[in-house]
């Protein structure tokens, strides 16, 4: 606990900072992120914020994101005469809309403002070596918790799937460039959990005060490579990717000049001072210590539970459903060949709740599927109820329907290189198709 305490007594302090007086830049440019990394730790929809990890924190929030929701379109609206799609809030999976931006433009002014007026105000103090410890733990924090929450959704592989038969079967391309490394990613789950488990590392780190440091430099690295994919790959992440990685550099900034000496210029570099802030009360390091490992662990145990149940859900399905993927071999509607029908089913995808059909003219329907393993039999939601027979295993037979018409289907089971081959420690020939 002694260990654990000294770790967190950490954060940060009530002790008198030394008087060194910082250059005018430094001390204007700590101002401006002073107010930047507040305004946009807050909360905000898609994204992170340290007031979402504690109980109930939901409630506070409320507010802080309907001002927002009410402010920027208001603003593109009267200032940037807008309208139509690009001021309108809704849930679009993307981070990079013209209200993020919008939102974002706003934060940046706000921060340059305030930074100003508190240039004028308190021009003659040397130095915010106390006010610099709060805002590091706000950063780290905030970021430490958005790389766990991007970390173990990829060490439980559910942000990127492996490719579905839609996927499978469609022509390369007509993929978008997003959509290249989505089906990039989840091709290989053992990357994308190494991926995951770098981002959780880096965060891992972050929490430490002793290791803060080496997790600037983790999650810059990791946070790089992010943004180099989001911004090549056209991925709508790239206003909050490129604001984690500000908040790494930041982390990272106190330490360039010693990493400098030592990897750089071959001399000696002083310790960092890691006795201060501090706490110097003993019953506020044991509360705030606790406190911490409420914080962090509630989290934590929130993310791992939460992560491994979704993991189970998706690629445990229960013993006797049907899975995999299928082409269809012939298809008969009340007795008729339908071959030449452009509308029939040509390739089947069996989930554990879904079945995915795409037709002969490359349409696509998704179902939710209710299997009964008892009866052999799938309910397809309008497209009625089917019993199932396997003769063998390559080869399964589906009959029945609905509104008086009844299908007949022989599939054959279909496998990709790409989602089937193995890991080859020894490779005579590469197989590179």
């Amino acid at each position: 606990m002694a260990d654990v305490a000294t770790s967190v007594s950490m954060e940060p302090a009530l002790a008198e900072a030394p008087l060194t007086r910082w250059p005018l830049i430094q001390r204007i440019a700590f101002r401006f992120f002073c107010v930047y990394f507040f305004l946009y730790a807050l909360p905000s929809t898609g994204r992170t914020s340290l007031i979402y990890a504690i109980p109930g924190g939901y409630w506070p929030a409320r507010p802080i994101i309907n001002a927002w929701n009410a402010i920027c379109p208001w603003v593109a609206i009267h200032v940037f005469h807008l309208s139509g799609q690009r001021i309108t809030i809704f849930l679009t999976g993307s981070g990079d809309t013209t209200l993020a931006y919008i939102q974002n433009l706003l934060i940046a002014i706000l921060s340059v403002a305030a930074a100003a007026l508190w240039s004028i105000l308190d021009r003659k103090r040397p130095n915010y070596t106390a006010l610099h410890a709060w805002l590091r733990l706000l950063v780290r924090y905030t970021l430490a918790f958005t790389l766990f929450g991007y970390g173990f959704a990829k060490v439980f592989p559910l942000q990127f799937g492996p490719p579905n038969l839609s996927r499978l079967t469609e022509r390369f391309g007509d993929f978008s460039p997003m959509g290249v490394l989505w089906s990039f990613m989840g091709a290989s789950m053992a990357y994308t959990i190494f991926a995951g488990a770098a981002e959780a590392t880096g965060g891992l780190l972050l929490i430490f005060r002793r290791t803060a440091s080496l997790g600037a430099l983790v999650s810059f690295a990791v946070l790089a490579n992010i943004v180099a994919l989001n911004f090549c790959y056209d991925v709508p992440v790239k206003l909050f990717s490129t604001n984690l990685l500000l908040m790494a550099a930041f982390l990272a900034a106190p330490d360039i000049m010693r990493l400098a000496n030592i990897l750089v210029l071959n001399r000696p570099a002083p310790a960092a001072d890691l006795s201060a802030p501090h706490f110097t009360r003993r019953w506020v390091r044991i509360a705030v210590t606790v406190l911490w490992v409420a914080f962090v662990g509630l989290d934590l145990f929130g993310q791992i539970r939460g992560g491994w149940q979704q993991y189970q859900q998706r690629y445990h399905s229960p013993s006797g459903l049907l899975h995999g993927d299928y082409e269809v071999e012939s298809f008969l509607s009340n007795g008729r060949d339908q071959s030449a029908d452009p509308s029939r089913w040509h390739f089947v995808e069996f989930g554990p709740q879904y079945v995915m059909i795409r037709k002969m003219d490359d349409s696509a329907l998704g179902f939710r599927a209710a299997y009964d393993t008892n009866q052999h039999t799938v309910r397809l939601g309008g497209a009625g109820t089917f019993q199932w027979w396997q003769p063998d295993d390559q080869h399964l037979t589906l009959a029945g329907g609905s509104n008086g018409n009844t299908l007949s289907i022989k599939l054959r089971a279909m496998t990709f290189p790409l989602i089937t081959r193995d890991f080859h420690w020894i490779q005579e020939l590469p197989f590179n198709r």
